[in-house]
Order: structure tokens, then sequence, then C-alpha cells
């Protein structure tokens, strides 16, 4: 199921409201596979990490949802963002602190 701009805006900011206080630098990006993107990269912890993402119905509506995240907000584009034609995901995320070789990974991203 794909969600709408407005929807994906409002979950978004709805997330980042109720856990800013535990975390407050968050990371905003665009791709065409999430899984892949966020934890078969090991840019995120999936049982430990703070994350969300959403299929949106095109990659335009995505990027316009990555683009106002970053200038309404000043939320950081994560490095494992993928942007391109078939980059229909938005996903968010707060990284815990970096441990082992997770930092390399997520540098490489």
């Amino acid at each position: 199921m794909a969600y709408s701009v407005q929807q994906i805006k409002f979950e978004f900011l709805s997330y980042i409201k109720e856990l800013e206080a535990a975390r407050p630098q968050w990371f905003v990006g665009v791709c065409g596979d999430a899984e892949q993107a966020l934890f078969a990269s090991r840019a995120v912890d999936r049982d430990q990490d703070i994350w969300l993402w959403k299929p949106t119905l095109s990659a335009r509506a995505a990027e316009s949802v990555h683009v106002f995240f970053q200038e309404r907000f000043g939320l950081a584009t994560a490095p494992c963002s993928q942007p391109g034609p078939d980059a229909s995901c938005v996903f968010l995320y707060c990284a815990g602190p970096m441990v082992g070789d997770r930092t390399e990974k997520i540098a490489a991203c």
C-alpha cells in the first residue's frame, strides 16, 4: 500500500515529536528498497535504532517528503539514501551510538 505525501508527513512528524527528547539527530532519505538501504547496509539496527519507512505513490512523492523534512526541519540526508527514478520509499531514522564496525558501514552506505 502506498501512502500520500500528506499521510507520510503527518506520521513522520508525529514520530519525531514523540521521540525527539531521546534522540535529537534524525536522518531522512529515499530509496527503492528500504530493507536493503536500512538493514542490509547495516545503517540501521532493526532492534536498537528508531526507524520508520513508507512506500509512496512515486519517486517524485518520496523526494518531496525528503526535501520537506530537510528544508523545514533541517534533517540530514541519510548516508544510505539512494535517490533515483525507482526511489519510491521514504525513510526516517535515528541511529543509536556507533558501536563496533557499524561506524564504517554507515559511512560507506
